[in-house]
């Protein structure tokens, strides 16, 4: 796997989470643990657009990159890496959990050690 593939598998991902959480937003917000209010559907929804804008750039980024494309494969590490210590807090003090949250903590760690390791190839 080389670092265009882990970007392009990354925007893959936030996609998904965006489309989820724009159009599922209930459903998206609940599998997380969370109460699920007017004010969390209208957080959930802006929250999927934002998801839908990263995964566009990281898309993008392979082709605008050029030859800094390992410089911004140790970028996108270190935001990922962000997003593994706020979900991992939320998840260790018990404020979110459930299969979004699980499994973003998850997937979130490998793209961190991907865009890391291949990063420095």
């Amino acid at each position: 796997m080389n670092l265009s593939l882990v970007f392009k598998a990354s925007a893959a991902v936030l996609f998904i989470n965006g489309l989820m959480a724009l159009f599922m937003t209930n459903q998206f917000m609940s599998m997380a643990d969370f109460d699920v209010t007017a004010d969390m559907h209208t957080l959930g929804q802006f929250m999927g657009v934002t998801f839908l804008i990263f995964g566009l750039i990281a898309w993008k980024t392979v082709d605008l990159a050029g030859d800094n494309l390992a410089a911004f494969g140790k970028v996108y590490a270190l935001a990922e890496a962000m997003w593994v210590g706020i979900i991992g807090f939320h998840v260790a003090t018990g404020v979110a959990g459930g299969a979004t949250a699980i499994g973003n903590l998850a997937i979130s760690s490998l793209f961190a050690v991907l865009f890391f390791v291949k990063s420095r190839d």
